[in-house]
């Protein structure tokens, strides 16, 4: 990054809002923290807790130079779960900005300001692209990122600098990032993509464009591309398929200046690309990876049309980069047979910090090549004649959640912390709109019932983490062979305490005239969307609605109504009878009109086909 500050010190680094940064700026920035950082951390790892922007580029730049390894978490998760994280990674210096949580006090705080003594003798002299070296000349130093365990412990995964390093190299060739490109940063902090959005575009001299805070629905994303003129983005498969469906409804078409889109995190599928392609002629790129294989081990772009259906592919391996498909007996599986995927090359994470035992578990000799050492990524694969592969499942107990890899039994975990829990079991169901959603269950010895219990358990896990509902059961049932019997646990719904008043079922057209009677329909749509039956007066997110489903029940509502329904609205009236209120009473004031019906054939089509899209 130093050439690029020194051969164009006025070129913009970073936007962020109303704030952006030059690279002479950025560098001079990094370069103090990263001085504050060396004397602060004491060699051992650094913390970085700040939301998405200038900030949070600039302690990612600074950190990469101090000579440690550095930890990125979410600044909204639950100051207990960040503790255990900073814990477990010895970490001594915090950057953080405004207050600081009691159970974070122990640490040593840096606001992301701080520093003196800037340039690049002083600063991370090459950037990301090839980052200045540790004390001691051994090289840069790499990065920490935490991820679910499956004996409900959490791991911190261990990525090399020269990893790190190698990543933005290829990265950048891969994506062609160029100094004129304008690359979104929309990932959560703690989210490894991170590493991926930023280091590559400041390594190319191009712009961070950070996404605003909270992350903009679906339905608002085309809107700030535009304002930004961002031409690379990289978005989880769920939140992209979303786009995608507010698109097809009549949505703005997706700005001229976006050149790449890529998609990950999560399966992919082929309609939603040929979906896409009718409104857009970008460059589409499904990269798969995992923490443990430097964010991104294969990429598959889509290319021409093909009349195919199902998940999509994940390409092939990066440069210098190795992937097998293996059977149980080590060979190597060929078409149309399938085997687990192993990973290996340069991208291999140095294992799991302080955990021997566990790195020796998941990175392991090549059966036939003990000179190699694998990854098992635990993803059931199969690679075709042509030599793509394609991933087809998880041959464990993990499953993407919003982007996020996580093992249920981590939930566990966390309810059997809590006063008055004696067991607990966390499952994976299906919801309306055909997503993976974590339902936990839990025997008390004390009397509370499940969204209470929902209440505490949001001070120890963050979001993706935390489970849709909570049932409290008298015991777990349970197999012959004393393992938990999941197909006997009840579904959510099925022991509230309280039934949920039950939603509108006529189709006419004539009950949206009524508060009552838009709040019934509100409600049947939230049912369809959460899977289970949903009252008018239930707050939709303690029955675990998120940012996606919240896009979803949006865009139907607008639809059904003839209008759009602001997508504040949902966030703001979190009820049923609160959003019809507000559509009724509070718009009609500001001039809108909320009686205005749809069609009666669109809403006998959609009860029809039971809500689903």
């Amino acid at each position: 990054m130093t050439d690029h500050a020194r051969a164009d010190p006025g070129r913009t680094a970073v936007v962020d809002g109303g704030r952006s940064l030059r690279y002479g700026e950025l560098l001079a920035a990094a370069g103090a923290l990263s001085n504050t950082l060396r004397d602060t951390c004491e060699g051992r790892p650094v913390a970085i807790r700040l939301r998405r922007g200038v900030d949070l580029v600039t302690a990612l730049l600074a950190a990469a130079a101090t000579g440690v390894p550095f930890l990125a978490v979410d600044p909204e998760a639950p100051a207990e779960h960040t503790r255990s994280a900073l814990t477990g990674a010895g970490v001594r210096a915090l950057v953080t900005g405004g207050p600081v949580p009691a159970e974070l006090a122990d640490f040593a705080t840096v606001p992301p300001g701080s520093g003196s003594g800037a340039g690049p003798a002083s600063g991370p002299d090459a950037g990301p692209g090839a980052t200045a070296p540790a004390p001691g000349g051994t090289g840069p130093a790499g990065y920490l990122v935490r991820t679910s365990g499956s004996t409900g412990a959490p791991k911190l995964v261990e990525v090399s600098g020269s990893s790190l390093v190698r990543h933005a190299r290829t990265m950048g060739k891969v994506y062609g990032i160029e100094s004129r490109d304008r690359v979104l940063q929309l990932a959560n902090p703690a989210f490894d993509v991170v590493i991926e959005e930023v280091f590559p575009t400041l390594a190319a001299g191009a712009t961070v464009v950070a996404a605003p805070h909270p992350v903009p629905a679906p339905s608002e994303l085309t809107e700030f591309l535009a304002h930004h003129g961002v031409t690379v983005l990289n978005l989880p498969t769920p939140y992209w398929r979303e786009w995608v469906a507010e698109l097809d409804c009549g949505g703005r078409r997706v700005p001229d200046t976006v050149r790449l889109v890529v998609i990950g995190s999560d399966m992919g599928d082929w309609d939603t690309v040929r979906r896409w392609r009718g409104h857009s002629g970008a460059r589409l790129v499904n990269a798969y990876g995992a923490s443990e294989t430097t964010v991104t081990c294969a990429v598959w772009e889509h290319t021409r049309e093909e009349g195919r259906a199902g998940a999509l592919p994940v390409g092939r391996p990066l440069p210098g980069v190795k992937a097998f498909v293996l059977t149980e007996d080590g060979l190597e599986a060929t078409a149309p047979d399938t085997g687990e995927l192993y990973i290996g090359g340069w991208c291999l994470a140095e294992g799991y910090l302080g955990d021997a035992e566990r790195t020796g578990e998941a990175f392991v000799p090549h059966p036939s090549d003990p000179s190699q050492r694998l990854y098992r990524t635990r993803d059931r694969a199969r690679r075709d004649a042509d030599g793509e592969i394609t991933v087809l499942g998880r041959i464990d107990g993990e499953v993407n959640i919003r982007g996020h890899r996580v093992n249920p039994s981590e939930v566990s975990a966390a309810l059997l912390r809590l006063d008055g829990v004696s067991a607990a079991h966390t499952l994976v169901r299906r919801d309306g709109r055909g997503e993976d959603r974590l339902t936990a269950y839990a025997v008390m010895t004390t009397r509370q019932d499940g969204p209470a219990l929902r209440e505490r358990l949001g001070g120890l896990l963050p979001g993706h983490l935390l489970p849709g509902e909570v049932v409290v059961l008298d015991a777990l049932p349970v197999t012959a062979n004393g393992k938990v019997d999941e197909t006997s646990l009840p579904r959510p719904r099925e022991v509230s305490p309280t039934p949920a008043v039950a939603p509108a079922t006529s189709a006419d057209p004539g009950a949206f005239m009524t508060v009552e009677g838009l709040a019934d329909h509100v409600a049947g749509l939230w049912s369809t969307e959460l899977d289970g039956a949903v009252g008018v007066d239930d707050n939709v997110f303690d029955l675990g609605a998120h940012s996606l489903m919240l896009a979803g029940v949006r865009r139907r509502l607008s639809a059904d109504l003839g209008r759009e329904v602001p997508s504040i609205a949902l966030f703001t009236h979190t009820t049923p009878r609160a959003l019809a209120r507000f559509l009724h009473e509070g718009e009609a004031a500001a001039g809108l009109s909320a009686s205005r019906p749809a069609a009666p054939s669109r809403l006998r089509a959609r009860r029809a086909s039971g809500g689903k899209r």
